[in-house]
C-alpha cells in the first residue's frame, strides 16, 4: 500500500456482489480540470470500488485496497453524475491514486484501463442513473473559481 495522504479513508459497508456503499461523507481535495477543488461523496452512495477484473488483482491487487478505494469512489461518482467530461474524471482519478500513493506504474495501467474501457460504461448510464449520482456528489471550487497552473497541480 501507498502512503495516503487523503484526510480519512472512506467509510463502507459491503453489499450483496461486488457493490459497497458509502456511509459517512467523504470529502477529497483534488484537481478537477486544472481546477483545485474538493469532491465530496455524500452516504448512500454505492460503488464497485476500481473496476479491476478478478483475472489481473494478482498484477494490480485488489479493487478494494483502501488507498485505491478513496480515488474510485470519488471517480465513479464523477462518471455517474456525469458532472465533469469523462477524460477530465480520468484524470482526476489518476491524481488521486497519485496522492494516495499509488506507484507510477499501478496508476498509469488502471488509468489506461479507464481510458480505454472507461466508455463502456459511460455508455451504459441512464438519466435515472445520472440524476441518483448527482445527488451523491458536490464539487466545490476553491480560490474564487481561479485556475490553478500546471505548476501548482504537481505541488
Amino acid at each position: 500500500m501507498g502512503k495516503a495522504v487523503f484526510p480519512a479513508k472512506p467509510a463502507v459497508r459491503p453489499l450483496k456482489g461486488t457493490d459497497y456503499v458509502l456511509t459517512q461523507n467523504f470529502y477529497f481535495p483534488a484537481t478537477v480540470g486544472g481546477w483545485k477543488a474538493v469532491v465530496h461523496v455524500m452516504p448512500g452512495f454505492r460503488t464497485d470500488g476500481a473496476s479491476i477484473p478478478r483475472l489481473l488483482w494478482f498484477i494490480f491487487g485488489s479493487p478494494y485496497d483502501p488507498d485505491i478505494m478513496a480515488a474510485a469512489i470519488a471517480h465513479d461518482a464523477m462518471y455517474r453524475g456525469r458532472i465533469v467530461p469523462r477524460k477530465v474524471a480520468d484524470d482526476t482519478f489518476r491524481d488521486m491514486m497519485e496522492k494516495g500513493g499509488i506507484k507510477r506504474w499501478k496508476r498509469r495501467r488502471i488509468w489506461l484501463g479507464v481510458r480505454i474501457f472507461g466508455w463502456i460504461t459511460w455508455l451504459r448510464h441512464t438519466p435515472e442513473g445520472v440524476a441518483e449520482a448527482r445527488r451523491h456528489i458536490q464539487l466545490a471550487f476553491a480560490n474564487g473559481g481561479k485556475r490553478s497552473t500546471r505548476k501548482e497541480n504537481k505541488r
